[in-house]
């Protein structure tokens, strides 16, 4: 599996970087990629499990961390650096919650599909509570706010099965922006774009659409829904793939000048990549998997 980080400005890729995690030997990472070698490794403990559907579990982990030192932005990973008898490969998940989530309840949230790559299979089927783990957080695919409080872009949000993780977390960052008090609004509006293979792999769903009400009562928001292998009687939800119909009438509604993140498989970010192009979307940031 490839990590891809990518950010797409005038239609040049001006960063790229690769996040090595492959079953094949050339791929397989024993050094840290995209963390710094300088920043610490932390020790954290599995707090809890829970089965999201057959295939995902979701996991929680408190992280040793007295001195405070900590830190993530939306949209990060963690690397995961499991005992040596178990594998050599460092491997990387991404987090779900927000920083401010983080800040309150101390747990970091992942979803991790079920594979037969080792580390993953490893955690989906080993791993259990109270087990300790050593992990630092890491990335260059994260929410980047405006960088002039009198620019406040629409943001595009797009993931793809498990490439829900970080962009889960980047709409559960700006809800927590929405929410605030203490500092003004950074965006205009929020599209947020979901697709899965079967229904119960959509398994953020009704979290963010509970969690999310008033933004979407207060016209910031609209979720759109789609699974691409299975039909459903679900009315909320589209039993297709997202077209570019879909991303022209997003792109009408959001009407500032647009960020687009993305997350998922290598072609779908080509394909959903390609559509933003030519519906003139200046700025595109992407984490790709394959």
């Amino acid at each position: 599996m490839i990590r891809v980080i990518c950010q797409t400005i005038k239609t040049s890729i001006i960063k790229l970087s690769l996040r090595m995690s492959s079953l094949s030997n050339q791929s397989n990472r024993l050094n840290s990629f995209g963390t710094n070698e300088e920043d610490p490794i932390y020790e954290a403990t599995v707090h809890s499990i829970k089965n999201l559907s057959p295939t995902i579990k979701q996991f929680y982990l408190a992280i040793n961390d007295p001195l405070k030192t900590f830190y993530f932005q939306s949209g990060m990973f963690l690397d995961f650096y499991l005992s040596p008898s178990i594998t050599s490969i460092i491997t990387g998940f991404s987090i779900c919650n927000s920083p401010l989530n983080y800040s309150k309840t101390h747990l970091i949230e992942l979803a991790i599909r079920e594979t037969d790559y080792a580390p993953t299979k490893y955690m989906f089927n080993d791993c259990q509570v109270n087990e300790k783990v050593f992990v630092k957080p890491g990335g260059q695919f994260f929410y980047q706010p405006p960088t002039t409080t009198t620019t406040n872009n629409s943001i595009l949000l797009i993931c793809a099965g498990i490439g829900a993780n970080p962009i889960v977390s980047i709409l559960r960052h700006l809800l927590d922006i929405h929410q605030s008090n203490n500092s003004p609004r950074n965006f205009h509006r929020i599209e947020f774009f979901y697709t899965a293979a079967t229904r119960e792999d959509l398994v953020f769903h009704h979290s963010i659409d509970l969690s999310c009400q008033q933004m979407i009562k207060d016209n910031v928001l609209r979720t759109n829904y789609f699974v691409t292998r299975e039909i459903n009687d679900d009315i909320k939800i589209n039993n297709r793939r997202i077209n570019a119909t879909d991303l022209q009438q997003s792109i009408q509604w959001l009407e500032k000048p647009v960020t687009a993140y993305l997350c998922g498989p290598s072609s779908f970010i080509d394909d959903i990549e390609n559509i933003l192009k030519k519906l003139d979307v200046k700025k595109i940031l992407y984490e790709k998997w394959w």
